[in-house]
């Protein structure tokens, strides 16, 4: 089974994974990212705010980046009609 690490980049710096988990393929560690990724917005939202600025990196177990998915890409933001965009 493929091991996987998984790298977040966000506003505290970089958390280098070193241990990671073993996984049946690439889109079973694409869920674990978007489910991480989730979990880490939601805290923040409790808190009142977001930050989209950040990523997961995964790493394969030769070290090689395997993807990239951005905080912006792991959620769909709907706002009201006519709202402000910064």
């Amino acid at each position: 089974m493929p091991h996987y690490y998984f790298d977040l980049h966000n506003g505290t710096g970089l958390t280098r994974d070193e241990e990671g988990l073993d996984l049946v393929d690439e889109a079973a560690a694409r869920a674990v990212s978007l489910e991480t990724i989730r979990s880490i917005l939601s805290d923040e939202a409790r808190s009142g705010s977001l930050d989209l600025v950040g990523r997961i990196d995964v790493r394969g177990a030769a070290g090689e980046t395997v993807m990239s998915i951005s905080f912006e890409d792991a959620v769909q933001v709907r706002q009201p009609a006519g709202a402000a965009h910064d």
